[in-house]
């Protein structure tokens, strides 16, 4: 599963996936600071990677989360 169906997997407990974009940002999707911290936790336990709350403080949008989860997992 690459990085952005994880992400979508993940986030379609929490929101409605079926439209969702890239360049959406993370409150426009209805996400406050709480639930992106769980969201990325979820991530970490799900691709054994770790994220500092710096990486997460500067997500905005859905490529930012996924462009990190490239990062980590190269």
């Amino acid at each position: 599963m690459d990085a952005i169906e994880t992400v979508k997997a993940i986030l379609s407990e929490k929101v409605d996936v079926s439209n969702l974009k890239e360049e959406d940002s993370l409150t426009s999707l209805g996400l406050d600071s709480l639930d992106l911290v769980e969201v990325m936790l979820a991530i970490e336990d799900k691709l054994s990677i770790e994220f500092t709350s710096d990486e997460i403080a500067q997500l905005s949008t859905l490529k930012d989360v996924v462009k990190l989860i490239e990062r980590k997992t190269k």
